[in-house]
């Protein structure tokens, strides 16, 4: 539970819109609230040890302030959608689970982490991250985060994003949670779209 919560909110928190080619951790975090809603595909790789090859799944997903909907279609049709307040899953037979997270302290503590993202500074950013890189080159940015919470702490090591800069607009390609030294969660991401509003359907998803 815990470890989805985590992972969950870490996508909300860095599927960024970023400045031009050559920007700063700064201008990153001052662009995050200027797309309302992103949608698009993924392609979710998971690699252990303890695995002969990476485990797949693929479908959609919907990002916006109100929080995010993960589709997974591909093996299997699922859907999770992450608020501020609950968690919502939806499993292939149609079932549905409501988990309220309002008297949580792990949910608390992982909501109140995105919303300080949300900020959009970098205060509030280097409060809960060690930012161990950034770069902005050649069409192509990158960043490399640690946690310093102690609650994102115990359920991953290591978070690194990246993605195409084209001139003042880019996109969020890659991320790589790793969750210790033997397993990691890669996100391929693709088919952006970004526009202002949620649509009655996607609205849905949040209920």
């Amino acid at each position: 539970m815990k470890k989805i919560l985590i992972s969950v909110c870490l996508m909300m928190a860095v599927f960024l819109p970023l400045a031009a080619e050559g920007a700063t951790v700064d201008s990153v975090l001052t662009s995050l609230t200027s797309r309302n809603v992103t949608t698009g595909n993924f392609i979710q790789e998971k690699y252990s040890a303890k695995l002969k090859k990476p485990l797949k799944s693929s479908g959609s997903y919907v990002f916006c302030r109100d929080g995010i909907v993960w589709q997974t279609l591909k093996p299997f049709k699922s859907s999770m959608t992450i608020t501020q307040t609950s968690l919502i899953q939806v499993k292939a037979d149609g079932s549905k689970t409501v988990i309220d997270g309002s008297a949580n302290e792990v949910f608390r503590s992982v909501a109140n982490t995105v919303s300080s993202l949300f900020s959009g500074t970098r205060t509030e950013l280097e409060a809960v991250f060690k930012i161990d890189s950034f770069t902005a080159d050649k069409g192509i940015w990158n960043m490399a985060l640690t946690p310093k919470d102690a609650t994102i702490a115990s359920a991953l090591k290591r978070v690194e994003i990246g993605g195409k800069l084209t001139g003042n607009e880019a996109s969020l390609d890659s991320m790589t949670i790793a969750q210790s030294d033997t397993e990691s969660t890669k996100y391929t991401l693709k088919d952006q779209n970004y526009k202002k509003e949620l649509s009655d359907v996607e609205k849905a998803l949040f209920k």
